[in-house]
């Protein structure tokens, strides 16, 4: 441990977080943001001189193993779990178990078996489990909820989702858990997992699988698993839906894109990452004027979804304060989970990965 200076925290709600990557820095700056949020502790398994931590983070408490942080005895309310995607059901289970609440990043498990010790370790310590899946507050996507809720829309028949993004050498070069089937989990799982839970957040989940089909156009032996694919499914009511995905994309991303046909209207989303209204027809019905959407999460090289991370923290320690919040909680994250493993279950994918060798 770094013998750093626990802050001053009282009257607001105190974070640690466990993983200092990308996503790691963007919590920390979230909860540093946010007038009734404060960062107590970080920790990684790297040295603190190696991940260019901001300045203002340079005497916060540094544990280099969740077990040292857990037993510090710091003053903590809420542990982030930003770690790589295979250790975040166990942290999640050591935290909580620790008396902690989590916030969990995406995908919050990559096994459901992992969600329900999350469930069963919640119980016990009767502590609570947050998710991440900012996309549900960006204006486009609440619209479309809210449209749909109205019943305007009358029955919808068909969804159709475009993900096209770019994951190039850039991403998974030098190689560490990105590509790797135990810590990365697949491609729809790091990449996709915010959009699996828009199309079952607006429409409802998944009934049965009708077609898959799955292929690793250009990553080689860069991952574990897919690049591509598309699956064909109908949803519990009744509606028709086809996903179509692929990290193949040339240089940078292209976009993503939904489709809806109903009853009484037709709805085109598009933009980084459904951001945009590019059509809406609907029976007596006129677009309000939205806010402005957030920009994507920046990384180096590539782009990701929206930065929509300081409303994530903002609803959390609402909810644990007591008020009225939208927060995600762990049916929700394993909802996503439920979905990807139903796709990933499909046996052309088992097919796809004896044929491939992954």
């Amino acid at each position: 441990m770094n013998q750093n200076m626990e802050p001053d925290c009282r009257g607001i709600v105190r974070f640690a977080i466990v993983g200092c990557g990308h996503i790691g820095k963007r919590h920390l700056e979230m909860v540093s943001r946010d007038p009734r949020g404060c960062v107590v502790a970080l920790c990684d398994v790297r040295d603190r001189a190696e991940l260019n931590l901001p300045e203002e983070a340079a005497q916060l408490p540094f544990f280099q193993s969740i077990e040292e942080l857990l037993s510090s005895g710091l003053d903590i309310d809420v542990v982030s779990i930003c770690t790589p995607n295979g250790l975040h059901g166990h942290m999640g289970c050591l935290a909580l178990s620790a008396g902690y609440h989590v916030l969990i990043e995406k995908p919050i498990v990559l096994d459901l078996h992992e969600g329900e010790l999350l469930r069963e370790a919640a119980t016990q310590s009767k502590r609570r489990i947050f998710g991440v899946l900012q996309n549900r507050y960006t204006p486009s996507s609440i619209w479309l909820k809210n449209l749909i809720g109205s019943g305007r829309l009358g029955k919808v028949y068909d969804v159709r989702m475009d993900c096209l993004w770019n994951r190039d050498e850039r991403y998974y070069l030098p190689r560490n858990w990105h590509g790797t089937a135990d810590m990365d989990g697949g491609t729809l799982f790091t990449q996709y997992s915010h959009f699996v839970d828009l199309l079952t957040w607006w429409f409802g989940p998944i009934d049965k699988l009708r077609f898959a089909d799955f292929a690793n156009y250009s990553h080689g032996n860069l991952i574990d698993f897919e690049d591509s694919g598309e699956v064909a499914f109908d949803f519990v009511s009744g509606a028709k839906g086809r996903l179509s995905y692929s990290t193949a994309v040339y240089g940078r991303n292209m976009e993503i894109a939904l489709t809806v046909l109903s009853e009484k209207g037709c709805i085109r989303l598009g933009g980084a990452f459904l951001n945009e209204i590019q059509h809406c027809e609907v029976a007596g019905y006129q677009v309000p004027k939205m806010p402005v959407s957030a920009p994507g999460n920046q990384y180096g090289g590539y782009s990701g979804s929206a930065q929509n991370h300081h409303l994530v923290i903002r609803h959390v320690v609402a909810s644990l304060l007591g008020e009225e919040a939208e927060v995600v909680g762990l049916e929700d994250g394993l909802g996503v989970v439920r979905t990807i493993q139903q796709i990933y279950d499909h046996p052309a994918y088992r097919s796809y990965s004896k044929k491939s060798g992954k």
